[in-house]
């Protein structure tokens, strides 16, 4: 009879399996803190872009103000620079956030926020995404359906509703056939 414990460590130096290179799995899909912190970082990086594009767009279009409106009201209507305005806004400011995230997802398929939170866009294979496939399917296309006065803040919603699903996709993800995973810890 062997006197084995079960109970002791394993004798063979166990290393942690990377993730780049398999398939995701529910093993290494990006948690719902992980991409939610990983989002607001990338979200606060655009604010002072904002702020700027915001000035320049007022010294250039006539803002459109509603003095009757409240805060929420006004905040709902738009940035206030009428239509055409509001549309080559929206289509600056999403061109400056690929332009600022661009060399980040073409190195490491990562975002700044991302980088941060040590998560990565991958395709469905494991591999990771390609910067066009992050910039024009996951970004792009999303961008220009939330442009869509009313319905497309209802699809924005849905969008980041979705990632409560077990593989944590979001309607964007699904789009460009990505998923987030998070990424092994460096080994020893």
């Amino acid at each position: 009879m062997s006197e084995e414990n079960i109970y002791a460590a394993p004798k063979e130096d166990v290393q942690n399996a990377s993730v780049i290179g398999g398939p995701p799995g529910p093993h290494n899909y990006a948690g719902l803190g992980e991409r939610l912190v990983g989002a607001i970082i990338d979200v606060v990086i655009l604010i002072p872009v904002a702020v700027v594009l915001g000035f320049i767009f007022g010294m250039v279009f006539t803002p459109v103000v509603n003095e009757e409106a409240g805060f929420l009201e006004t905040l709902q209507e738009g940035a206030g620079f009428g239509i055409v305005g509001d549309l080559l806004f929206s289509l600056v400011a999403i061109a400056i956030y690929i332009a600022i995230q661009w060399t980040f997802w073409k190195g490491t398929s990562q975002s700044i926020g991302k980088k941060v939170m040590k998560t990565q866009i991958v395709n469905l294979d494991g591999s990771p995404a390609d910067v066009k496939t992050i910039a024009f399917n996951r970004y792009g296309i999303m961008a220009a359906i939330s442009a869509i006065p009313v319905a497309g803040q209802f699809i924005a919603l849905v969008d980041a509703l979705l990632v409560f699903r077990g593989e944590r996709n979001c309607l964007h993800d699904d789009i460009a056939k990505t998923r987030v995973i998070k990424l092994a810890p460096p080994q020893a």
